[in-house]
């Protein structure tokens, strides 16, 4: 495998244009891997055995630290003068990720860099991780490997009884549904378990805090906040019997698929979990009461 210039730019403008026109099963997204880099092409194969290539002369990795479904985590460095592409990749992953060397800086006009953002899938399971990078010359000779360490652990699950969490690693706009032993369903249309006593009865003010809560409805029609997370949360004890949670992907907003988990955790504990991938036949349907796939099942003694 060739790793000059002229080889990668032609695969690389290819994956570009493909995902532009919404081509989700192309294999370059690496929409298997468990890490990806913007802006680079996947290869699920070997890396080519170590030549007398270029070295990685230094690596800046923002924080040593990452969470399963993190986006957009900033990762740069330099390369040897005569490099002209780099390879980065999850060690634990099967393939690796391409892109042709980038400018100099203005202070090193020596030498060739890398500027990529880093995104995780929900599948990351916590851990210690190596990141490594290696460079190429026009020739397709690859140096020596560098490596970064990263270490993975899962976000807290808010504060509760009874938490469920849903995650995702792109920008699209997927709903989490539950549904509990009463067949309450809890949803962006019906964010409170609580159901209030009939007319003329009186209300206790703090009653809908006995109830499960959604807590938010992220990239909701597409307004992007970031968040890619939602969760239903039971303060007090839930019911007891048993519960289905549901993951509804209401739009991909222009992504090619989200790679989603939902974790169960009672008393702080995980009791449960099941992951996903969500693609544009996801999005075909009704999106009201009852859609979505069926992530998983789940009781409550």
């Amino acid at each position: 495998m060739s790793l000059a210039r002229t080889s990668l730019l032609g695969p690389i403008c290819g994956v570009a244009c493909l995902a532009l026109a919404g081509c989700s099963d192309y294999p370059g997204l690496g929409l298997e891997a468990r890490m990806r880099v913007e802006g680079a092409e996947y290869r699920r194969e070997p890396l080519p055995a170590a030549a007398d290539g270029p070295e990685v002369v230094s690596l800046v990795l923002t924080t040593g630290t990452a969470s399963p479904g993190e986006q957009d985590k900033p990762f740069s460095g330099a390369l040897a003068p005569e490099s002209t592409a780099v390879v980065i990749g999850l060690a634990e992953d099967d393939g690796h990720w391409l892109l042709p060397a980038g400018a100099p800086r203005v202070e090193e006009p020596e030498y060739p860099t890398f500027d990529v953002r880093l995104s995780f899938s929900p599948e990351l399971l916590p851990g210690e991780y190596s990141l490594f990078v290696r460079a190429a010359d026009e020739a397709g000779r690859v140096g020596p490997e560098a490596t970064a360490a990263l270490s993975v652990a899962a976000p807290p699950p808010p504060e509760g009884e009874l938490v469920v969490s849903l995650f995702w690693d792109t920008e699209a706009d997927l709903d989490l549904h539950v549904v509990d032993p009463n067949g309450v369903e809890i949803w962006k249309r019906n964010i409170n378990s609580w159901e209030p006593p009939p007319p003329g009865e009186p209300v206790d003010p703090t009653a809908w805090q006995t109830g499960a809560v959604l807590d938010f409805d992220s990239n909701a029609q597409c307004v992007i906040d970031g968040r890619r997370r939602e969760n239903v949360v039971w303060r007090e004890a839930a019911p007891a019997g048993k519960y289905a949670v549901r993951v509804d992907t209401f739009s991909l907003c222009d992504e090619a698929a989200a790679r989603w988990s939902v974790e169960v955790y009672r008393a702080g504990a995980r009791i449960a979990g099941a992951q996903g991938l969500s693609t544009e036949i996801d999005t075909r349907g009704p999106h009201d009461r009852g859609a979505g796939v069926l992530a998983l099942t789940f009781e409550v003694p």
